[in-house]
């Protein structure tokens, strides 16, 4: 058995996604998503270790909390200081984080080299800084927006002292954000900005230029505003669904030890999205 915790959880799409690898890999297992609340962690983790859960992911509110309740952490997750997967190991329970990996490998997938780039990245939280961790060394230099401003700070002064990183933070407002649109090879959605089609980043259509790169974490809905303004204006594109993909398979090699079945994965998950986008029109 494995799963995945959080609140809520009735649009992921993970348990599709998983379930279609297990298949493919002819594995006798299944994935189950698990609704659990922030006061009801401390005994779901209780109750799936006593299960023998082999291992689960973790989403939104519990990433940073689930790091008290690990025997061993991945020294990359520990850095992030964020949790999105966890490995049962005979009854010891190993945190990992397959964020940043999943957008990396998602931008070398499109054929995005981020060495001599400058990217700006919108957001400051787990998924951002999950993201800029695993950049590190990559030759890119960072501008961090934030509507948390000290976030922003925080996390690029942790860029620069860790990986030596040429990294800043501005604050946010409708100038500078222009300004740092018009500085920026890459513009790097990590935020929940446009997420459902709401609050979308406010980077006008006139803004975006042929030779820029756009990526949007969010996948629900996949074209997010931002990235239908991008495609019009001929820039090229990454969705949230290659991301989430990506640090899907990442989870099942580290749970199960071998190569993802990404096909069978991706196929699911395309499929999965139709009905729902179906079901909501």
């Amino acid at each position: 058995m494995y799963g995945l915790i959080g609140d809520p959880i009735d649009h992921s799409v993970s348990p599709t996604i998983q379930n279609a690898a297990f298949r493919s890999a002819r594995l006798d297992a299944v994935y189950l998503a698990f609704p659990v609340g922030k006061s009801r962690l401390k005994s779901a983790i209780l109750g799936l270790k006593a299960l023998g859960i082999r291992g689960f992911n973790v989403t939104t509110p519990h990433k940073t909390a689930m790091l008290r309740y690990l025997e061993k952490v991945d020294t990359k997750a520990a850095e992030i200081g964020s949790i999105n997967t966890v490995k049962n190991d005979s009854g010891s329970l190993i945190g990992f984080n397959t964020d940043g990996s999943g957008a990396i490998t998602a931008m070398q997938r499109a054929g995005l080299s981020l060495n001599g780039q400058a990217m700006l990245l919108l957001g400051a939280g787990g998924a951002a800084r999950a993201i800029a961790y695993s950049m590190g060394g990559s030759g890119c230099s960072v501008t961090l927006m934030s509507r948390t401003a000290s976030h922003a700070k925080l996390l690029a002064k942790s860029l620069r002292i860790r990986f030596g990183t040429k990294a800043e933070s501005v604050p946010l407002s409708r100038k500078s954000l222009r300004e740092c649109v018009s500085q920026a090879d890459i513009i790097l959605n990590a935020s929940s900005m446009g997420m459902d089609a709401k609050n979308n980043p406010p980077i006008d259509r006139s803004w975006i230029r042929s030779d820029h790169w756009l990526f949007d974490i969010v996948y629900r809905p996949v074209q997010t505003k931002l990235l239908q303004i991008a495609k019009a204006r001929g820039a090229r594109t990454i969705n949230g669904l290659e991301m989430l993909l990506n640090q899907g398979a990442s989870s099942f090699t580290i749970w199960t030890g071998r190569n993802a079945p990404t096909v069978a994965m991706r196929r699911a998950m395309i499929e999965k999205l139709r009905v729902q986008n179906a079901g909501n029109s």
